[in-house]
């Protein structure tokens, strides 16, 4: 049968929305990072996945490494990230493109 809504429920889940950004706490100090380290992060890590992938390959290859899995598993997450990474280039690239035409 249909069972009866309780309002109660809702108005408490309402009561935990945040409505203005200013209450959030924005990271300063030494603990925060610049949007170039966090970028150069980002690439260092898809760098050492397709490494890591290329090494997990060549083992196989070698004959050091009978774990299909593990190497086709490796290879779709260095192509993932690679591919991640390829479309935040694209965006950050498109959102540039985007600033400089506005006028002034």
């Amino acid at each position: 049968m249909i069972e009866a809504i309780e309002a109660g429920g809702i108005v408490q889940q309402t009561d935990n929305i945040e409505f203005s950004p200013s209450q959030r706490e924005i990271e300063t100090g030494e603990d925060a990072q610049s949007f170039a380290d966090v970028l150069s992060n980002a690439i260092n890590n898809v760098d050492e996945t397709m490494k890591t992938s290329d090494h997990k390959v060549q083992e196989f290859i070698a004959g050091e490494s009978d774990n299909v899995h593990d190497v086709m598993i490796s290879m779709q997450r260095a192509q993932m990230s690679f591919e991640l990474m390829v479309e935040v280039r694209n965006k950050a690239i498109e959102t540039y493109q985007e600033i400089s035409r506005m006028q002034i």
